[in-house]
Protein backbone atom coordinates (compact mmCIF):
# COMPACT_ATOMS: atom_id res chain seq x y z
CA UNK A 1 0.00 0.00 0.00
CA UNK A 2 1.36 3.33 -0.93
CA UNK A 3 1.48 6.14 1.66
CA UNK A 4 -0.40 9.49 -0.47
CA UNK A 5 0.39 13.29 1.16
CA UNK A 6 -2.15 14.76 2.52
CA UNK A 7 -3.81 18.01 1.48
CA UNK A 8 -2.90 21.60 3.18
CA UNK A 9 -3.48 24.60 3.59
CA UNK A 10 -0.01 26.59 2.88
CA UNK A 11 -1.27 30.19 2.61
CA UNK A 12 -4.50 31.91 3.23
CA UNK A 13 -5.67 35.46 2.57
CA UNK A 14 -6.13 37.67 5.36
CA UNK A 15 -7.96 40.32 3.30
CA UNK A 16 -10.40 37.54 1.17
CA UNK A 17 -12.21 39.71 -1.60
CA UNK A 18 -15.61 40.35 -1.29
CA UNK A 19 -18.34 40.07 -3.65
CA UNK A 20 -21.13 42.66 -4.10
CA UNK A 21 -24.08 41.68 -6.67
CA UNK A 22 -26.99 43.35 -7.14
CA UNK A 23 -30.14 42.57 -9.36
CA UNK A 24 -31.64 45.55 -11.61
CA UNK A 25 -35.31 44.90 -12.63
CA UNK A 26 -35.29 45.87 -16.31
CA UNK A 27 -38.43 45.72 -17.34
CA UNK A 28 -41.76 43.87 -16.61
CA UNK A 29 -44.97 43.41 -18.14
CA UNK A 30 -47.76 41.59 -17.53
CA UNK A 31 -46.35 38.10 -18.18
CA UNK A 32 -42.65 38.28 -17.90
CA UNK A 33 -39.65 40.20 -15.78
CA UNK A 34 -35.99 40.88 -16.90
CA UNK A 35 -33.42 41.41 -14.38
CA UNK A 36 -29.45 41.83 -14.96
CA UNK A 37 -27.15 40.12 -12.09
CA UNK A 38 -24.49 42.89 -11.83
CA UNK A 39 -21.41 42.36 -9.42
CA UNK A 40 -19.10 45.42 -8.45
CA UNK A 41 -16.01 45.60 -9.87
CA UNK A 42 -13.08 47.75 -8.56
CA UNK A 43 -10.33 48.93 -10.54
CA UNK A 44 -7.78 51.41 -10.25
CA UNK A 45 -9.86 53.88 -12.76
CA UNK A 46 -12.55 53.42 -9.98
CA UNK A 47 -15.46 50.93 -9.65
CA UNK A 48 -17.98 50.18 -11.75
CA UNK A 49 -21.33 47.52 -12.44
CA UNK A 50 -20.98 44.58 -14.70
CA UNK A 51 -22.96 42.80 -15.78
CA UNK A 52 -22.94 38.95 -15.31
CA UNK A 53 -26.27 37.30 -15.82
CA UNK A 54 -29.72 38.88 -17.74
CA UNK A 55 -32.53 36.66 -16.21
CA UNK A 56 -36.08 36.64 -17.86
CA UNK A 57 -38.65 35.66 -15.07
CA UNK A 58 -42.08 33.51 -16.66
CA UNK A 59 -45.20 32.64 -14.75
CA UNK A 60 -46.01 29.30 -14.88
CA UNK A 61 -45.18 25.18 -13.63
CA UNK A 62 -42.63 23.19 -14.46
CA UNK A 63 -41.32 23.45 -18.43
CA UNK A 64 -40.40 20.42 -20.74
Amino acid sequence: MRKTAGLEIAWRNPKPLQRRQRWEHVTQDSSTGHYLVQELIFTPMGSFWATTSSLEIVPGGRAA
